[in-house]
């Protein structure tokens, strides 16, 4: 299969080839991650996705076809709704920021493939600069700074941990090493534009080269992947998590609960 970005999140495409968010939902939910697989599954995108879609339209040069293709994005009124007037102010503070536009600088929305793990990998990278060895991932976020508490961390961490970018960062990178026939170890540069929906919205450029970082990471995947390979064959029962939207749509209650157990 030819991956591009007109094909990269059809259902087959998802079948065939991991990704890291299909990676994540299988370590967040096995249940809803086959649903999704299967067709049974489809999670509809939020507003706060759309915004973000909308901020990569514009860093893609496609701002104008997003609008079109989104007239949700307006009132009854024809007026442009809060979040994306907000989202405009985003877009604004990027533009007007010269760091930030450099480090846009490069070709959009890049696709890689590799084997990696025991599974065939893709990755699309936002700006990737080959010149300059640097891969360049645009995020939006409620606050770059404001930490936020992790159950899986057992405490408050930032946005980057929360969202676990550094394994997306060692990800990326390898998969486009590989992808390029580069020998171990020889990752391009990996940071992230980010750019907040405060009411006047923060922007920062962010380093997440972390050589170590990235083997612990790319370990971890490794570990992981027989299981998933095997859940995502139908040799494994996928396991319930029974508190994502998946398993409360699909709950069959077999008795009571006690109440000192809530």
């Amino acid at each position: 299969m030819q991956i591009t970005t007109a094909n990269y999140y059809d259902l087959n495409t998802e079948r065939e080839y991991m990704s890291r968010s299909q990676y994540l939902g299988f370590q967040r939910c096995e249940a809803q991650q086959m649903a999704i697989l299967s067709g049974e599954w489809v999670e509809a995108p939020t507003e706060a996705m759309l915004i973000g879609q909308y901020v990569h339209a514009w860093n893609e040069g496609k701002r104008d076809e997003f609008i079109e293709q989104h007239p949700e994005m307006f009132t009854k009124a024809g007026t442009l709704r809060a979040g994306y007037q907000q989202a405009n102010e985003m877009i604004a503070t990027l533009a007007a920021d010269p760091l930030c536009m450099y480090m846009l600088e490069g070709q959009k929305e890049v696709v890689f493939t590799a084997e990696f793990a025991g599974a065939k990998w893709r990755v699309m990278v936002d700006v990737y600069n080959p010149e300059r060895r640097r891969i360049v991932d645009l995020k939006t976020t409620r606050s770059i700074w404001e930490a936020t508490w992790s159950e899986r961390h057992g405490g408050r961490v930032s946005f980057i941990e929360q969202y676990d970018y550094p394994l997306q960062a060692a990800l990326y990178c390898e998969i486009e090493r590989r992808a390029s026939g580069r020998p171990e170890g020889d990752w391009f540069e990996f940071y992230m534009v980010a750019v907040s929906k405060d009411n006047v919205p923060d922007k920062e450029v962010i380093d997440l080269r972390d050589p170590e970082r990235y083997r612990k990471e790319l370990d971890s995947i490794r570990g992981n992947m027989g299981r998933i390979l095997s859940v995502k064959a139908g040799e494994l029962e996928p396991i319930r998590c029974e508190s994502c939207d998946y398993c409360r749509a699909t709950k069959v209650l077999r008795g009571a609960v006690y109440y000192a157990d809530i």
